[in-house]
């Protein structure tokens, strides 16, 4: 009776997210539900107070975005994507995989996918219409390189701080299993993608016209700084071992503010007001990422009461290829539903990888392979913010956006499942 009844909460969660509710509202009542079948509600209660004060998950996710708002008040975002798109300048054919890389890199940066493409939009949209590409052409180039996926490799980035805790994998193996994946299944969908466009002779070949700005080399170095710091510091790269107490590296949150000061001080105008940008950003990260996380964790609360994760954790780890499948799948499809990639993917890795951090492998390739799904899945969903920015930015219709996306992440997605698989 509990499991039939856990399946009929399950399918009317669905049917919400279809109806464009709130995703954080459906976690949490879905949550609740589930732990009342069992009469265990206040374990979804705890659970919230529990979360809502998460010192590991709000330190690096709050700093990261704060990081990026600064970046955003100081110009230094859009200084890094005019000095990555320099070498691309009057080369149309290079403008697509160019203007996807850019989104990649900095999606890598500023880890909001819509603050990406409001940074890269504004520069990449005129210089690709100049060039004769169409707007949806533009349109698709600044989603895919936006929303494909780069946020996965900050270290402050929620998904994988979701892995990073709930596996207790080390930070960096967290990354290196990421890392080859991402890569791949985003390098796949863009080439694609720029083959197809290429082949529809999509525009009329002519010059980029986009108005050239000084180049402010200085600031434009200084968004990846945080990431550097993290990679310089991980034991045994450049140094044997570490002094306490950074034994096991650079916690993220110092390398945010670290990099925040070192803008700051560079920057050097309006410093108040840069400040506050800082803790705007931090906020931001609080009602629309740590929000999700909250109330992720309370559907698994419920979810684990009524005894469902056990058994989803047996469908995805006890079928070898099929299970991989699985792992992307729901995840995926719940992105798509609900324009959500975070969402799906922080319950999948609360649910999944705590029973199997024993196994941190399969652990780390499920835990990615989720979260590359989400984020994909997210890309192609109609009510994303980031699909309705750049559909309104460039003037053309969500529905055509996702009919040119949607096919050549599906074929991004093979990629990213026969590396994993390969390696397993």
């Amino acid at each position: 009776m509990v499991l039939a009844a856990s399946v009929v909460i399950l399918l009317l969660a669905l049917y919400a997210l279809l109806r464009a509710m709130d995703v954080r509202l459906v976690l949490f009542l879905a949550g609740l539900a589930l732990a009342l079948l069992v009469l265990k509600p206040l374990v979804v209660f705890d659970t919230f107070l529990s979360e809502m004060g998460n010192g590991k998950t709000i330190g690096p996710i709050c700093s990261a975005m704060g990081y990026a708002w600064v970046l955003r008040a100081t110009g230094c975002d859009q200084a890094m994507v005019r000095l990555l798109l320099a070498p691309a300048r009057g080369v149309r054919w290079l403008l697509i995989p160019f203007g996807c890389a850019v989104g990649f890199i900095t999606n890598m940066a500023i880890t909001s996918q819509t603050a990406t493409a409001a940074a890269v939009g504004p520069i990449l949209v005129p210089l690709m219409l100049a060039a004769g590409y169409p707007p949806i052409v533009a349109a698709a180039t600044l989603v895919l390189g936006s929303s494909g996926g780069g946020s996965l490799l900050n270290p402050g980035d929620a998904d994988l701080v979701a892995i990073h805790e709930s596996s207790q994998a080390p930070m960096h193996a967290a990354l290196r299993a990421m890392s080859a994946p991402l890569v791949a299944g985003f390098a796949t969908a863009v080439v694609v993608f720029a083959v197809w466009s290429w082949r529809r002779h999509d525009g009329a070949a002519s010059v980029a016209t986009e108005e050239k700005k000084p180049p402010q080399l200085l600031k434009a170095l200084l968004p990846p700084l945080p990431i550097l710091l993290i990679f310089l510091m991980l034991p045994g790269v450049f140094f044997p071992t570490l002094p306490p107490p950074f034994e096991k590296g650079l916690p993220v949150s110092h390398a945010m503010i670290a990099g925040t000061m070192i803008v700051l001080f560079v920057h050097r105008r309006d410093v108040s007001q840069q400040v506050k940008s800082f803790f705007e950003g931090m906020g931001y990260a609080y009602v629309h990422v740590i929000s999700l996380i909250v109330t992720s964790s309370c559907f698994i609360a419920g979810l684990s009461a009524t005894g469902m994760t056990e058994k989803l954790v047996h469908v995805v780890s006890g079928t070898g290829v099929a299970g991989k499948v699985a792992a992307g799948f729901f995840p995926g499809l719940l992105a798509v539903i609900s324009g959500s990639g975070l969402g799906p993917s922080v319950a999948f890795a609360k649910a999944v990888l705590p029973p199997l951090s024993g196994n941190l492998p399969l652990a780390l390739d499920l835990g990615s392979l989720a979260a590359i799904a989400a984020s994909f899945g997210r890309t192609m969903s109609p009510v994303s913010a980031v699909v309705i920015f750049s559909a309104t930015l460039t003037g053309v219709s969500t529905w055509q956006l996702i009919h040119r996306v949607a096919p050549v992440l599906l074929i991004g997605y093979v990629a990213v499942l026969a590396v994993v698989v390969a390696r397993g």
